[in-house]
């Protein structure tokens, strides 16, 4: 074509501008071939060159001839056009499933026509004549599964039987799961491989064989244990709250008698659908079982300071005003999976009481006095020691040990005087009895009934009326400070 719009032409035989024409002079001949070539460049050169440049264009956008995807020819189209005679021949092509003929559009199979076209286009331009006619290539078939499963359900029902997603129930103790079980349907992976290659093939009549393959529950076994596990979890903290402190706790009993747990497919999990009218009813006398009074807590010191027993646990004092949309609160609350509710109201905070208790015995009173936070608050008659490796002996001391019953002196397991002991006596079954220094200390005397002043009838303890050692042995505490004077 080149040579066409280089070297006009307009008869058989090629003028020459060396050989005049018959009749013409040279001159005119010359002057005519001139004319002449100038018209024959003008009707048929430009033609020519535009011709070139669709050809280069056209070279320039279109797949190579005898290239075939998917069983679609596709030589000589645009990228364009190939994706369209691509997806076409997949959505019209005959499948035979089961006896039964179905299209390809039918079975929701389908290709990435557009990046098959373009692939074909990179791989065979019709420029490159090295790429022409190549071996017919494939294209991965994509199985759409809803599609499929309506289309096949009525060629091959037995195929389908649906997976039953797990549960989570109570069984009166703890949440626990209620294992999944799988259901059947149609290997779609394996009828997608399967078409892929048919389409391939060139194939116009396509049979297949679709296998049955197991379809796993979308919640499955797992993810009920761990919804039932997450719930069991909260069982120790689960109740109602005040200003973080928990004002009544919740059995995990209670909590799943207002909830029904439910699989959610969607998201492969699980929600508590609550029953807000349960819960309206289980609150309704909440402020009467919550509310209560401040309680401060007690606690015995010594000297310093320090706690030496704590004789009354410290409560705090709630109060709640009012249920108002608390039920529809903790609906929500639980539909999180939290076990733990917010309460509107007021918490008290106890105060802690120290008490410092010490305890004096006056030799020459015969006496022995209780004090709490230097207040009096008992004092009792006492005897002595008889005096000499008896006496009892004055000074500054603390209890270091009680005892609720002992045997004094040297007494065998039943109370019987063991002789040879290191003491000459034996008192069986002393009750209530608290040490303060070495062998002495207070004990209840139920052998004699002597006390007070010039009171002389022990080997060295303060014998105290039965009554009045147990309050000792209840008012004095490990560590509590004991004064003996004259």
């Amino acid at each position: 074509m080149t040579d066409l719009a280089t070297k006009p032409i307009d008869s058989e035989q090629p003028l020459d501008a060396e050989q005049p024409i018959d009749g013409v002079s040279a001159d005119a001949t010359d002057s005519q071939t001139r004319r002449s070539r100038k018209g024959l460049w003008l009707g048929i050169g430009i033609p020519a060159g535009l011709l070139v440049a669709a050809a280069a264009f056209a070279a320039a956008i279109l797949i190579a001839p005898g290239v075939v995807v998917a069983g679609a020819p596709v030589g000589f189209h645009t990228v364009g056009m190939a994706a369209d005679a691509i997806a076409k021949r997949v959505s019209d092509a005959e499948i035979t499933v089961e006896g039964v003929t179905l299209t390809g559009a039918e079975v929701g199979a389908s290709i990435d026509a557009k990046a098959s076209a373009e692939q074909a286009f990179a791989d065979h331009p019709l420029w490159n004549v090295g790429a022409w006619n190549p071996e017919p290539t494939d294209a991965a078939v994509v199985i759409d599964a809803d599609a499929a499963a309506d289309a096949l359900r009525g060629v091959a029902p037995e195929m389908f039987a649906d997976p039953v997603n797990a549960q989570v129930s109570f069984d009166g103790s703890a949440f626990v799961a209620v294992p999944a079980e799988p259901g059947t349907g149609p290997d779609l992976d394996a009828l997608a491989e399967d078409l892929t290659a048919a389409l391939a093939s060139g194939d116009e009549q396509i049979a297949v064989s679709v296998e049955a393959a197991e379809v796993p529950a979308p919640v499955t076994t797992e993810a009920a244990e761990e919804f039932a596990g997450s719930l069991n979890e909260q069982a120790a903290t689960a109740g109602f709250y005040l200003e973080e402190t928990r004002a009544e706790e919740l059995p995990l009993a209670t909590i799943a008698s207002w909830v029904v747990p439910e699989a959610d497919p969607e998201t492969g999990g699980f929600v508590l659908k609550a029953d807000t009218a349960a819960i309206e009813a289980a609150i309704a006398d909440l402020p009467a079982r919550v509310n209560r009074d401040v309680v401060d807590a007690k606690v015995v010191t010594d000297g310093a300071g320090e706690a030496l027993r704590v004789i009354q646990e410290g409560q705090d004092g709630f109060g709640i005003a009012s249920t108002d949309g608390l039920p529809e609160q903790i609906a929500a609350s639980l539909e999180q999976g939290d076990l733990s509710f917010e309460l509107q109201g007021e918490v008290v905070p106890f105060q802690t009481q120290e008490l410092f208790r010490r305890v004096l015995v006056d030799k020459s009173d015969g006496m022995t006095y209780l004090y709490e936070n230097d207040q009096l608050v008992a004092s009792y008659p006492i005897a002595l020691g008889t005096g000499g490796p008896y006496e009892t002996q004055t000074g500054t001391y603390s209890v270091y040990a009680q005892l609720t019953i002992q045997h004094m002196g040297s007494c065998d397991s039943q109370g019987n005087f063991v002789p040879g002991g290191r003491f000459d006596y034996c008192t069986g079954n002393v009750p209530w009895v608290t040490y303060y220094n070495g062998d002495q200390g207070f004990h209840g005397t139920y052998w004699h009934s002597n006390f007070g002043p010039g009171a002389r009838m022990s080997h060295g303890c303060v014998n105290m009326t039965v009554a009045a050692a147990e309050h000792m042995y209840r008012f004095a505490q490990v560590g509590t400070p004991v004064t003996v004077q004259n």
